[in-house]
């Protein structure tokens, strides 16, 4: 039998470590859940922060994988420029339709 080593302080329970980013991360959630869609079914510019930022993906970094100038995707998703190109990375990084994201259609995203 192999000796079991000890758990560190916090993690008995599966605790993480970086209790306040774990936080940070739930109300993000919260704050997305609270007025994350839209009337016409696509998501607000926060919720989609907040699903960028859960999943840990950084928009700079988005728009240099796809030869892009971040200031780009920060209008497409504030909605002060529409590029439908754009909008597809995003939706595709995400792993969401970009129609049913974006509003394109009449059907909700949820």
């Amino acid at each position: 039998m192999s000796p079991q080593i000890p758990r560190r302080k916090g993690a008995a329970y599966g605790l993480p470590v970086n209790i306040p980013s774990v936080l940070a991360t739930a109300s993000d959630v919260q704050q997305m859940i609270s007025h994350g869609i839209n009337p016409d079914g696509s998501l607000s510019p926060e919720a989609i922060r907040a699903l960028l930022k859960l999943k840990g993906i950084q928009i700079r970094t988005l728009a240099e994988l796809h030869g892009m100038a971040d200031p780009i995707l920060h209008q497409v998703i504030n909605r002060e420029f529409r590029n439908e190109a754009v909008e597809n990375v995003i939706a595709e990084a995400l792993r969401f339709n970009a129609d049913r994201m974006w509003g394109r259609r009449s059907t909700n995203v949820a």
